[in-house]
């Protein structure tokens, strides 16, 4: 058995002395000698998550077979031109796994960039993550945005004022001595408003400390929000807390709060907390609070539990989720 690694794959290749070549061996050939042609000019990735168990979400009866965290299949890479220059570029493909299907017409849905990075940053065009949600929005819910549990889209994102990718993009990132700056442009057309959605974050990682601060405009005329978070690591468990505060494209205010707890518990195991509210227009909407354990069967493997309840949901007011969840 031969064993060749290529740029994040592996092909497996069995050799006889006896038998003939075959097309399955010459593919094999034509893709390992590709392969050492590209990984001496480039790296390349292949990554992506599974994630499929029962559940049933807050506001419907419905129990089902379903993914709750966003499965994906990625590709990224990298290449050295030399004198600290660097290209990159990824594309991720978002799907559901318990059936197969697409969300939508995007089949890259998650990312598609292209980009330059050096001593001067990072910089990137096409449709790419919005500054404040990357380093701001998405760093204080315990949950990360996945499960029944989880309260970054409520409580922080303020029920669709922001967005998590715009299309049509220019990004520029700058990091240095634990810090982080970013901003992010878009055209308006391809956005959904007549505005230019716009974005400028940043965070600091200090210590056990973590301070972030984002502000979006996205392309509606009216809409625009803004964010601050904190999060404090003790190395077992890690507080966490967030604001948001901005309005809707009709001019209504919004503003929502999330707290947020992530407790070891043995070795492989984790507890987490999160509670989120969101009033708009001085009327509270959201009151949600969601638990869970999650247990790593190994670094690459993991298996959850979830439980939710949402005193402000017109119908269904609790929810949950028990499934598996695997990262290559």
């Amino acid at each position: 058995m031969k064993n060749t690694h290529c740029s994040g794959m592996t092909f497996f290749a069995h050799r006889s002395a006896t038998a003939r070549p075959s097309g399955l061996r010459i593919l094999l050939a034509l893709l390992l000698g590709a392969c050492g042609a590209a990984q001496a000019q480039s790296t390349v990735t292949v990554y992506g998550k599974l994630d499929v168990g029962a559940r049933k979400a807050i506001g419907s009866v419905d129990k089902e077979i379903a993914t709750s965290g966003d499965s994906r299949l990625g590709f990224r890479g990298t290449e050295d031109l030399g004198n600290g220059l660097q290209a990159f570029f990824g594309f991720e493909h978002r799907f559901f796994p318990d059936t197969g299907t697409v969300d939508g017409s995007q089949f890259w849905k998650g990312y598609a960039h292209v980009g330059l990075a050096g001593g001067f940053g990072r910089m990137g065009l096409g449709r790419q993550y919005v500054a404040a949600f990357s380093l701001a929005q998405n760093l204080i819910d315990p949950f990360g945005g996945d499960t029944v549990a989880q309260v970054r889209d409520a409580a922080l994102r303020l029920g669709g004022i922001a967005k998590v990718r715009i299309n049509d993009s220019v990004r520029y990132d700058y990091s240095a001595d634990g810090r982080t700056v970013a901003v992010s442009v878009a055209e308006s057309n391809t956005n959904g408003g007549p505005d230019r959605p716009m974005s400028v974050a940043a965070n600091l990682k200090t210590g056990p400390w973590l301070l972030a601060a984002g502000l979006e405009d996205p392309a509606g005329a009216n809409d625009q929000l803004w964010n601050l978070g904190a999060a404090y690591n003790t190395g077992s468990i890690t507080f966490s807390a967030g604001y948001a505060d901005g309005k809707t494209d009709a001019s209504v205010a919004a503003k929502g709060y999330a707290l947020g707890l992530s407790m070891q518990a043995g070795p492989a195991g984790e507890f987490k907390a999160a509670y989120g509210t969101l009033k708009l227009g001085g009327v509270k909407t959201v009151n949600k609070l969601g638990v869970g354990y999650h247990y790593a069967l190994s670094k690459r493997t993991l298996v959850y539990a979830d439980a939710a309840r949402d005193g402000k949901a017109a119908v269904e007011k609790t929810g949950y989720d028990i499934g598996i969840r695997h990262n290559f």
